[in-house]
């Protein structure tokens, strides 16, 4: 079996692409995501995206496509903001063999994503995905480290949960590993720890399910925007960067939905 490795920020894939591919053919799932993304005795990732056909009947072209991702530990999230950017770079520049300047469509568990992709050079591009509108729900206080503080649930399609917190922005992630597995069991969500850097910027670091602490996540930026937003921390009408350990993602939020901006690159490929 054919694949390309992929990351964005920091947080890679094993991309498996099965379109056009003969009927019968095995496609990866939960037991075959853990084996390779096994970072000592497989290739190595956060996770593996699967590139399928469309139904006929919703197959609009070449650029189209249904994407299923496994964390690396088997389980299914309904969407992956950063494996987006990656799948949308590689179906748009033919297996990152060219130049693209194009948009891609990809049918998510979390519903339709279109993908605008930049590639200037084959192998990397800026790519900007609508991630759908944010669903908020009130604040609750949850315990961490023996107090209460305040936690804004988020849905991008997938749960996050932001707490915004006064630790300085090099500690977060040591308060993520320290904090986040617990919460994230208990919670059943990705969790995020967000410090405000002033001016629409803020750095955060995020556990993962299925994945925990990763150098970047897509969806979960997204959620601190949204959070900032409704926090009054941030203006909705004006882009917000997010300092994540890998990098940083641009976002706006336009007539409801939100809006990622970030890079792609491919690193190589091989077979299994």
């Amino acid at each position: 079996m054919r694949f390309a490795k992929l990351q964005g920020l920091g947080n890679d894939f094993v991309l498996v692409d099965l379109r056009g591919a003969a009927e019968g053919v095995a496609v990866p799932d939960g037991a075959f995501a853990k084996r390779v993304c096994d970072r000592h005795f497989g290739v190595g990732a956060d996770g593996v995206l699967t590139l399928l056909d469309l139904a006929d009947d919703l197959r609009g072209s070449d650029l189209t496509a249904r994407m299923v991702v496994h964390n690396a530990d088997g389980s299914r999230p309904e969407m992956c903001g950063n494996g987006a950017r990656c799948a949308a770079l590689w179906i748009a520049s033919a297996g990152c063999s060219k130049e693209a300047n194009a948009r891609v469509l990809l049918l998510t568990d979390a519903g339709p994503r279109g993908c605008d992709v930049t590639a200037d050079r084959p192998g990397f591009a800026n790519v900007e995905i609508g991630m759908g509108a944010p669903k908020l729900e009130e604040p609750r206080e949850l315990v961490y480290a023996g107090t209460s503080h305040r936690a804004t649930p988020v849905s991008m399609g997938n749960p996050h949960l932001v707490f915004f917190t006064d630790a300085p922005a090099g500690e977060l992630s040591a308060l993520c590993d320290r904090e986040g597995p617990a919460l994230c069991k208990a919670e059943d969500a990705n969790i995020e720890f967000v410090r405000s850097l002033g001016q629409q910027r803020f750095a955060a670091s995020v556990w993962e399910r299925g994945a925990g602490a990763t150098l970047a996540c897509g969806t979960g930026a997204c959620a601190v925007a949204a959070a900032a937003i409704e926090r009054g921390l941030a203006k909705a009408n004006e882009p917000i960067e997010v300092l994540l350990p890998g990098g940083s993602l641009f976002l706006r939020l336009v007539k409801g939905e939100m809006k990622m901006r970030g890079p792609a690159e491919l690193s190589f490929t091989g077979s299994l």
